[in-house]
């Protein structure tokens, strides 16, 4: 596969692959597509907390939180 960088890119990558940041331009890429797929995961996981909250599938924090402390006392005293 060939890619074509943008030219107002092209100093940037050189940085961290002359600062030894990384060892090539393609791990650069690399690196920003892995950043890029983990930003677009954790969004599909927002959207999919905000249509539970639109469903009325929440828990308010304090609640949440009193919930945790049960389940971690209860294992402490198993």
């Amino acid at each position: 596969m060939s890619i074509d960088v943008p030219a107002e890119f092209e100093p940037f990558i050189e940085s961290l692959v002359a600062r030894r940041r990384f060892l090539s331009n393609s791990e650069v890429i690399a690196e920003s597509l892995r950043l890029l797929q983990a930003r677009e995961a954790l969004a599909e996981e927002v959207q999919k907390g905000f249509e539970q909250i639109d469903e009325g599938r929440s828990v308010d924090g304090p609640a949440a939180f009193a919930k945790l402390r049960n389940r971690l006392q209860e294992r402490v005293e198993s």
